[in-house]
């Protein structure tokens, strides 16, 4: 049963789009050997990868100014995925380029909606229907955002610490955890930091009464139990009460990662392609 795959990353798109007329061998030998994982992880059925090592090495020795074959689009596919990391994949059993309507309409921006799922990529729009791509600018990032967190404070560097033992979570998950909405982590007090988590399990005392020094000379905390951490997780502006669960997922998986790439400086992009379950490895 062939399905359809929305594949969203964050990653470098300038870096990928380097690597195309480099024209450096090593990179044409390190993408060919990584293209057979690659197809088996996008879940690319067999026959959409025929002559994709020449479509590969023709982009980074001589690439075309415009993608004509399929074999194009799928070398560009692996490079793509190679230079980013997914944040979250969207199974449907058809093609659905508006699944993510209803998300960005939520966020005042519905017309993004098309610009993410298809859009070029540099200069590079894709020659067919079942291989595409497309992504958001730094100032669409910037609007989307500041509708998700309500103001633009999601522009300033946000640090936290965790004492205690989490209930529901172990550290390194939390910790993880807050990385992926850009928020980064670190063991000890200091007067940079923006946030104390306290777990439910263990005290936490030493970190929560350096916390309170260090506010009474002014500087401004935030205090949390594990409710305001995982609210802190989420997008203060809330999906509505009626979606679908699914839906309610996309929404949340996004702002997310929205939230990651703004604070490390990362694209965020989407690869669309038809997807075989049977091959899938990821």
């Amino acid at each position: 049963m062939t399905l359809y795959a929305y594949d969203i990353y964050s990653g470098y798109i300038e870096e990928t789009l380097n690597v195309l007329g480099s024209r450096d061998m090593t990179l044409v030998e390190r993408f060919q050997r990584l293209g057979d994982y690659s197809a088996r992880a996008l879940g690319l059925p067999e026959h959409l990868m025929d002559g994709w090592e020449a479509a590969l090495e023709k982009l980074i020795m001589d690439p075309p100014s415009e993608f004509t074959t399929i074999a194009e689009a799928i070398a560009l596919l692996i490079v793509m995925r190679d230079a980013g990391k997914r944040r979250f994949r969207i199974i449907t059993e058809e093609r659905r380029d508006d699944l993510l309507k209803p998300v960005f309409a939520h966020l005042g921006h519905e017309e993004y909606c098309a610009d993410f799922i298809h859009s070029a990529i540099g200069d590079y729009i894709s020659p067919v229907e079942n291989v595409d791509w497309g992504f958001l600018d730094m100032n669409q990032v910037e609007a989307l955002l500041t509708a998700a967190m309500g103001d633009d404070s999601y522009k300033e560097t946000k640090t936290a610490v965790i004492a205690g033992r989490l209930s529901n979570m172990a550290r390194p998950d939390a910790e993880h955890a807050l990385i992926d909405v850009g928020i980064e982590t670190q063991n000890s007090i200091s007067h940079n930091i923006d946030y104390l988590i306290l777990g439910s399990k263990g005290t936490g005392g030493t970190k929560h009464d350096k916390v309170q020094n260090l506010k009474n000379t002014g500087r401004k905390i935030t205090i949390l139990d594990e409710a305001g951490f995982e609210s802190l997780l989420k997008s203060p502006k809330r999906p509505p009460e009626d979606w679908s669960q699914q839906n309610k997922n996309n929404y949340e998986d996004l702002v997310r990662s929205l939230r990651h790439i703004w604070a490390f400086e990362l694209d965020l992009y989407c690869l669309s392609f038809e997807y075989d379950p049977e091959e899938n490895i990821l």
